[in-house]
């Protein structure tokens, strides 16, 4: 399904507005080049934020999922209306030359940052304990101080130094601390389990996230437009606009398509950002190191290796555990609701699924004839393969009607259908089970006699319906077997 009229616009309108940014930091002094950046980045972010609220308005949507999508809007519109606030002090700059401070990046990024905070944690996840719960919180918050160590070195302190202004240090945390809180939202999404982004849209934004890093991590001047981290920054907003476009067009086609990521996947992340934070570590500080100290470093790196490696090895062991703990869970599961010798459906759940029928369904209960005869001469392990066989006919016969076997040579079929339909399958059902089978070499016959009663008729209590439907197909056995016979209070 396609998505809205028009939206399909926004991608191109959307490349063509970032060029002319791109053009304008490259041919125009920073006070003219740098209200028409924000003003672009301000047009990319409104457009986003009317995706994001298209998305969470799609008819049939799940209330969660909405909820998210608007809380998402929220944020993209607190988020707009700093940048619009930034615009503002730009180009009152650009007129009057008396500088004004960012206060759009000082205060209201925090409470678009917030917002999304609110909508990631508001969305149910998989997580149902406290402690996995305290797990995912552990592990999203290992990855992101990883990732704060990054910024503050490579970003946050070439542009600050404590004898700054406070207000350039607000400047240069707004955009690491977006991207940051970002990112805390799409590893949630990932670690908690939540089937609710478009793998694709995942992706694209992951690519935003790790693009807009970098760009935050561009060296750059306040006297001057920093032409790299521009482009990456435009770049990182045209695939987040691609991402939501992908999103809204799978949602309003019902065909998301969650991506399943493993346990392990994801659990392997906090390692790899502890190594890559110890990594920093060691740049940071080897130019300050002698032979002694470095003794000393390697063998912290050692140890903390050998304690990943043991947790990684107490992971495995877990998921192997897991594994088979889901495999014979699911063959318990399986036992307890169908028969062990045909496979069909047990008594337990006919019980169940009678409970849920409609006024319409038939309850055909089938009782075999001579099936005890050949059993006592052929054996059990032939009257198994004979009741296999009858099975398979009656499944054969019952098409999309529900087959069950509640014990010995009982099997019931629940059909809703009219009258008529029901009259005609229980011939077939006649005619298919007389058909002689072949055992050993040996032909065999049985019969069936079949006792019919309705829900509509007895009310959805097994018991009632199993006796009706037996009183009937007694009643059958009784006048010559091999036939059918609907119960007397249909």
């Amino acid at each position: 399904m396609r998505i809205p009229r028009g939206l399909d616009a926004l991608l191109p309108a959307g490349t063509l507005a970032a060029v002319a940014a791109v053009l304008a930091a490259l041919l125009l002094p920073a006070d003219t080049a740098n209200p028409i950046i924000v003003l672009v980045d301000l047009v990319l972010i409104a457009a986003l934020t009317y995706l994001f609220h298209r998305t969470g308005r799609v008819p049939g949507l799940a209330r969660p999922a909405a909820r998210f999508w608007a809380g998402l809007s929220y944020a993209l519109g607190a988020y707009s209306l700093g940048m619009a606030v930034d615009f503002t002090a730009l180009l009152v700059t650009a007129v009057t030359g008396r500088e004004i401070p960012m206060y759009g990046a000082q205060i209201v990024y925090p409470l678009a940052g917030l917002v999304i905070l609110y909508a990631v944690f508001r969305y149910p996840t998989t997580t149902q304990s406290r402690s996995e719960r305290l797990r995912v919180g552990l592990d999203v918050g290992i990855v992101l101080l990883g990732a704060a160590s990054f910024i503050w070195y490579f970003t946050v302190s070439p542009r600050w130094t404590p004898g700054d202004n406070l207000l350039w240090l607000s400047d240069a945390l707004a955009l690491p601390v977006m991207v940051l809180v970002a990112g805390f939202g799409v590893l949630r999404v990932a670690f908690a389990g939540a089937k609710l982004l478009e793998r694709r849209t995942l992706a694209c934004f992951l690519v935003c996230i790790v693009v807009s890093g970098f760009a935050t991590a561009v060296p750059g001047s306040r006297d001057r437009v920093p032409m790299a981290s521009t482009v990456l920054l435009l770049l990182a907003q045209l695939v987040s606009i691609v991402g939501a476009l992908i999103q809204l067009r799978a949602t309003t086609g019902g065909e998301v398509r969650a991506e399943r990521r493993s346990r392990r996947t994801v659990s392997l992340l906090p390692y790899g950002a502890s190594a890559a934070a110890f990594g920093l570590l060691i740049i940071v500080v080897a130019p300050d190191l002698d032979w002694r100290r470095w003794g000393v470093l390697v063998a912290v790196g050692a140890v903390m290796l050998l304690v990943t490696v043991r947790q990684l090895a107490a992971m495995r062991e877990n998921d192997q555990l897991l594994a088979a703990n889901r495999v014979l869970t699911e063959k318990l599961r399986h036992q307890a609701w169908h028969d062990e010798l045909t496979g069909l459906g047990n008594r337990a759940q006919f019980i169940h699924r009678i409970a849920g029928s409609g006024g319409d369904t038939a309850v055909l209960l089938l009782d075999l004839d001579g099936f005890k005869a050949v059993n006592d001469t052929l054996g059990h392990d032939a009257g198994d393969r004979l009741l296999c066989e009858v099975a398979s006919r009656i499944t054969g016969e019952a098409g999309d009607a529900t087959v069950f076997r509640l014990g010995g040579d009982e099997f019931v079929v629940l059909a809703a259908r009219p009258a008529d339909d029901i009259a005609r399958l229980a011939d077939r059902l006649v005619a298919a089970i007389a058909e002689p089978a072949v055992l050993d070499g040996r032909e065999v016959r049985v019969g069936a006699s079949i006792g019919i009663t309705f829900v509509g008729d007895a009310g959805p209590e097994a018991a009632e319906l199993l006796r009706r439907a037996d009183a009937a197909m007694y009643a059958v056995k009784s006048a010559g077997k091999n036939n059918w016979r609907v119960s007397a209070g249909a």
